[in-house]
């Protein structure tokens, strides 16, 4: 039973809007006791409708082990597999976010949208957007309906902003902010400096990309021996350029063309020990002379690898495979067929990089039946 807006240790009065055989979809009617776990959300906007942290009612130091829950609850009834992912980290509750989404409401003010809802709420500030970025929001107008990707970096303060300038037009940037798909911000994470693109997909802040990348490297530390690393779904090159620095060769497969232009220069230091093919994974091929692959990290989209990217990946047939998930259901799917591929998995690990909200990122590390110790 998912109730919604509810947490565990709510009593509450429920409403049946959609029953399955096995499964139905309520909501509740009326709070009679409340978890211990409940809290009242700091943000006047939440308080106003905003959807955007849906668990802004969840205390702060038990969402890493609820989402832990919902990964476990996953894996056993999608994968059929019994594991307990540990937990990993958080990011800090409030001010982690680098990059935001906007839109303009009916007389032109910067808004989020409800919960499962078009309509808009107002905001003049965001309390989990770094300070830059709430502080540039109070000042914009913005033609309504027009939604606009605002992203800052931590490392040199640069903004980028972009939008469809076919359907509107958005007054009261900074005037050195980098208007379109084109600007490019730099970005630094474990020590790395990163070239990222407006039109590139990049973490919710380099504290998060960071975690990943800690995590990543504890999960596969074969890649200090490794003579070749695959980061699929590469993106701007985050785990290539970090994790993969050490490897003999690393390859990154990527098919957005603004992230493939980023990961160019990202590892332009590194000359011939690094490819990078546009292609969607699920297309990839390792080429004939190819060195063999030793370890695979992939972080795919939220709707996980998926048959064509398991079994693009596992064609490699690398000896540890790391995934980066971001949907626990995607995460015990993928988990699934990568065991129908020969590959077991041997530790999951749950971060909070979204905290006040849903959204969970997993870690997993899957060896190869014969190959490693499983």
């Amino acid at each position: 039973m998912f109730v919604r807006g509810g947490i565990p240790g709510d009593r509450v009065e429920i409403e049946v809007i959609d029953e399955r055989r096995d499964w139905m979809r309520v909501q509740p009617m009326k709070f009679e006791n409340a978890s211990p776990d409940r809290v009242d959300a700091s943000c006047p906007h939440r308080l106003n409708g905003c959807g955007g942290c849906d668990w802004a009612e969840v205390a702060t130091d038990t969402q890493l082990a609820h989402k832990a829950a919902i990964v476990a609850d996953a894996l056993r009834r999608t994968a059929r597999i019994d594991r307990v992912p540990t937990l990993g980290r958080s990011v800090d509750r409030t001010r982690y976010r680098t990059s935001i989404r906007v839109v303009g409401d009916s007389e032109g003010r910067p808004a989020y949208r409800r919960a499962a809802s078009n309509d808009l709420v107002p905001i003049d500030s965001c309390e989990i957007a770094v300070d830059r970025l709430s502080s540039v929001v109070a000042g914009l107008n913005v033609t309504p309906g027009l939604e606009v990707s605002l992203r800052v970096s931590e490392q040199t303060g640069a903004l980028s902003a972009r939008w469809d300038s076919r359907s509107g037009a958005v007054e009261g940037l900074p005037n050195d902010a980098l208007i379109g798909q084109n600007g490019v911000i730099i970005e630094r994470v474990a020590g790395v400096d990163l070239a990222v693109s407006a039109g590139s997909f990049f973490q919710s802040g380099p504290q998060a990309a960071g975690i990943l990348v800690a995590s990543v490297a504890a999960h596969a530390p074969e890649i200090g021996s490794g003579s070749h690393v695959v980061d699929a779904y590469g993106g701007v090159g985050l785990f290539a350029a970090t994790v993969g620095s050490v490897a003999d060769h690393v390859t990154i497969v990527e098919s957005s063309r603004f992230a493939v232009s980023d990961a160019e220069r990202n590892l332009s230091g590194r000359g011939q020990a690094a490819t990078i093919v546009r292609s969607d994974v699920g297309d990839w091929r390792l080429e004939a002379d190819a060195r063999p692959v030793d370890v695979v990290i992939a972080d795919p989209a939220r709707t996980g690898l998926g048959r064509p990217g398991v079994g693009a990946l596992t064609r490699a047939t690398p000896a540890v495979l790391v995934l980066v998930s971001c949907d626990p259901v995607a995460m015990a799917r993928d988990a699934g067929l990568l065991a129908s591929a020969g590959y077991v998995l041997e530790a999951a690990e749950v971060h909070d990089l979204f905290p006040g909200t849903h959204h969970v990122e997993v870690v997993s590390r899957f060896v190869r039946t014969g190959t490693l110790s499983t």
